[in-house]
């Protein structure tokens, strides 16, 4: 007898305990709720009135069951709704933005980018993940479509000029790299947006007040009166010096805004050129005052604000941003000081607290512990006690029984008489015995190893017509999981 056979004896469709990674774990996605740990309420919170929750679990806790699970339930949601719907964003693409910021910085060394990282650069790579998504639904040029309305360009174009504005500025910093400067102008035509920097039309008047200076100068040479014809011809000629005067002050001006944008957007790779030729399409005096040219936080909660103001259109009232994974990005390599300079910018009391925003900070356990080693003035500024703080993602064998009831009835063929977890065991085992030891597992991933090893190791040294496992290989496997945990 195969597993195969020995699962199907007990009315399953295939091993419920073979994924140890949740993201690759298609028996989470179909056990949806059942799985769900009971801290789960906490951490998601209501989505008409989002707020930030902070989670430590050590690895294989369900950090990121946890977040997948979350990304469910706000899809679940926002089916329901027609209004006060959420945009969930995902934050885990550590390598790509500590890569940026190292070519950025030209560091050779990437590791030395982490010193560095701010609360600005980790706004700027979630707004570079979610604008050019939202210009690409805008154009109809994706399949991707993170908001979920019908014909989203038209929506926007009926709002507000203001609203139609804060979408281009958005746009025009955080759009992809190398199209960028032409879809400012494209988008600018979609949403019937007018305006530019005057640098051309300026450029334009300069060229033709000179070309008409020197015709009528020349002119002047073989006509009468020469003294009036030469006077017009200085006054254009002044014109020309105005016109050029302005071009150049204009040139100048977007110059200035373009190098701060790059100095200051370090995720996004954009040339000054870049920025330089998509601020030519807005009026000067509103990119002076709106762009993110430096490396402070208030530009980016105010471009945060311009990014909810644009949802608000289309009935969405907050953006879920979820934060995890890192400790795995290469630089970092579960290394905890490293963690920290990740870390510590975005536990920011401003920015988890900030209206419109759900903030889920999904970390690790070690970060937990150093936090706590961490003074006064930490705490002060993170108020980690207005974060929806667990401390600890802890499962109990009860727990974890439970969830491996879940697993089972979500491949079983006949769900509503799905076996409980004791009946793949002999009798004499007990669904006590069984809490007991998944409660020295600790979490799930290792609750499913455990589990997985004691098929395999049923398949590989019971008698073909077994139909349940032994309770001597019951104690086999606990006995080296035991082991295994002591030595790490």
């Amino acid at each position: 007898m195969n597993l195969s056979e020995f699962l199907g004896r007990h009315g399953l469709e295939s091993n419920p305990f073979a994924a140890e990674e949740a993201a690759q774990d298609p028996v989470l996605t179909q056990s949806a709720d059942a799985c769900r740990h009971p801290d789960f309420g906490k951490i998601f919170g209501e989505p008409t009135h989002p707020s930030p929750a902070i989670v430590f679990g050590e690895r294989g806790a369900g950090k990121t069951a946890l977040r997948l699970q979350m990304e469910s339930a706000y899809r679940a949601y926002n089916k329901e709704q027609s209004d006060n719907r959420v945009l969930v964003i995902g934050h885990d693409n550590f390598d790509a933005m500590i890569g940026r910021i190292a070519r950025h910085e030209r560091l050779k060394n990437q590791s030395a980018a982490l010193d560095s990282i701010t609360l600005s650069d980790h706004v700027d790579i979630v707004l570079h993940g979610i604008v050019p998504q939202l210009v690409d639904q805008l154009f109809g040029v994706s399949d991707r479509a993170p908001l979920q309305v019908g014909n989203f360009r038209k929506q926007l174009r009926k709002a507000p000029t203001l609203v139609r504005r804060e979408m281009l500025l958005l746009q025009m910093a955080y759009d992809h790299t190398h199209i960028a400067a032409k879809r400012t102008r494209q988008l600018k035509s979609a949403l019937g947006l007018g305006g530019s920097s005057g640098s051309k039309a300026a450029a334009n008047w300069s060229m033709a007040f000179a070309v008409f200076a020197l015709v009528i100068a020349g002119i002047s040479v073989v006509q009468e009166p020469k003294r009036a014809l030469l006077a017009l011809a200085a006054l254009l000629a002044a014109g020309s010096f105005v016109m050029g005067w302005s071009w150049l002050r204009c040139q100048t001006r977007v110059g200035i805004i373009a190098r701060g944008m790059h100095r200051g957007i370090r995720c996004v790779n954009r040339s000054p050129a870049s920025f330089r030729e998509s601020l030519h399409h807005i009026e000067i005096n509103i990119g002076s005052a709106s762009m993110p040219t430096d490396r402070g936080d208030d530009s980016r909660f105010a471009m945060l604000d311009r990014l909810l103001a644009v949802l608000r259109v289309v009935d969405y009232a907050c953006v879920a941003i979820l934060v995890d994974r890192v400790d795995e990005p290469t630089t970092v390599a579960g290394d905890v000081d490293h963690m920290r300079s990740l870390v510590v910018p975005l536990l920011s009391s401003r920015f988890l607290q900030h209206r419109g925003l759900a903030v889920k900070l999904l970390l690790p356990a070690e970060l937990g512990d150093l936090f706590n080693r961490e003074d006064g003035a930490f705490f002060r500024a993170a108020r980690m006690d207005k974060q929806n703080t667990v401390e600890r993602l802890r499962w109990s064998g009860s727990m974890l029984a439970k969830m491996c009831d879940a697993r089972i009835r979500a491949v079983s063929k006949r769900p509503a008489s799905a076996v409980p977890i004791e009946n793949l065991f002999d009798a004499n085992v007990g669904r006590a015995k069984i809490e007991e030891a998944l409660a020295g597992c600790a979490n799930p991933r290792e609750c499913c190893r455990m589990v997985y090893a004691m098929l395999q190791e049923h398949m590989a040294h019971s008698e073909a017509d077994a139909k349940t496992i032994s309770s001597a290989t019951f104690d086999l496997v606990r006995q080296r999981n035991q082991v295994r945990a002591i030595k790490r």
